[in-house]
């Protein structure tokens, strides 16, 4: 609790807003690459370019630079072995434990270090004025616990930016690749999404200002994210013995939530494997019950960063069909692979009109 009422002004909304330009600047790079890629005709992997987009604009939100300026190759394959290794723990009963010299505990130990001396070696470097910034690490470094006055120390600082540079792109980036593969089946949700974008926007860049307007593409990426919720499992540890619907719950019991599941309940959601951005109109979202749906999770532990993906991720949809109209591969497999994330095991392969 203590962490995160030091971490939750970073994520104001006025804050967040002056991390937009971020967002649009990033974004306006990858679509002038897949602007080469629209002239030669190219397929490609979209998801994959999300991913290098989420990660640049959570670099430069954090540190005002990308990934270790200029380390970025290392940076990157770090955090894949991180992921990857996770992923496996996650998923494995009888793997052995970390401090097991097994060649993959090795290589998952190397990768953390690299990842901690690119953190602190920022933290050092702002905490001694060699670099500025009006970023999140500046936020978090300025913080001051409301009842003691205390901020964060190297530790405290390198957790919350590691948590945030992890789970800060791999999830917003899987929940555009979701979002652009069920729009691109779906002509008449992009005819409607494109006509929001001409009344509110009428052509110029979108800024924080305009995404409360962008009513429509909101509810397209949240009716994404009912369907394929990046987050599609959410775990909370019992802290006391209690009763739940005539079940006993032992003390310590994990008990695993899905808003993979209960996004599709039809008693919530009437035809619930349909793609219906409507679902989210003002109107219709009240008649549901609060915890129906819960991509951020919900709680005191629900996602701190939630403002700042779904702003995100409305500028890069509103960027992206404001220049292209996405077309699929055909025959290209799309298939679900659950793991931390809800990710495309085989990509999204398309193309660009």
């Amino acid at each position: 609790m203590r962490q995160r009422r030091l971490a939750q002004p970073a994520f104001h909304r006025e804050r967040l807003a002056k991390l937009a330009e971020v967002m649009a600047t990033s974004t306006r790079e990858m679509l002038d690459r897949w602007e080469r890629k629209r002239e030669r005709g190219e397929a490609f992997d979209a998801a994959a370019d999300f991913m290098a987009l989420t990660l640049a604009i959570v670099s430069r939100s954090l540190f005002s630079t990308d990934v270790a300026g200029g380390d970025t190759a290392a940076v990157g394959r770090a955090i894949t072995v991180s992921l990857e290794e996770t992923n496996r723990r996650l998923f494995s009963f009888l793997g052995p434990p970390l401090w097991v010299p097994t060649a993959r505990n090795r290589e998952y130990k190397a990768a953390v270090r690299v990842l901690d001396e690119v953190v602190f070696k920022i933290i050092d470097a702002r905490r001694k004025g060699q670099s500025t910034g009006a970023d999140l690490l500046q936020m978090l470094m300025e913080a001051r616990d409301e009842e003691t006055g205390a901020t964060m120390n190297d530790r405290q600082l390198r957790d919350e930016v590691m948590t945030l540079f992890l789970a800060g792109h791999e999830t917003t980036a899987n929940a555009l690749a979701w979002t652009i593969w069920l729009v691109a089946q779906h002509p008449e949700v992009e005819t409607k999404l494109r006509a929001e974008l001409g009344q509110v926007l009428g052509g110029r860049v979108p800024a924080a200002q305009d995404v409360p307007k962008l009513r429509y593409v909101t509810q397209v990426l949240e009716e994404s994210m009912r369907l394929y919720p990046p987050a599609w499992m959410v775990a909370r540890q019992a802290e006391e013995a209690d009763e739940l619907l005539g079940f006993h719950v032992p003390k310590s019991t994990i008990m695993a939530m899905s808003p993979y599941v209960v996004h599709r309940n039809p008693r919530y959601w009437p035809d619930p494997e349909r793609f219906d951005p409507d679902r989210f109109a003002p109107d219709r979202a009240q008649q549901r019950p609060r915890h129906a749906y819960f991509p951020f999770g919900a709680g005191q532990h629900m996602c701190i960063g939630n403002g700042f993906a779904m702003m995100e991720g409305a500028l890069i949809l509103a960027m992206l069909y404001q220049r292209f109209t996405v077309k699929l591969v055909e025959g290209h497999p799309v298939v679900p692979l659950p793991r931390v994330t809800l990710r495309p095991q085989h990509g999204i392969q398309v193309r660009l009109a």
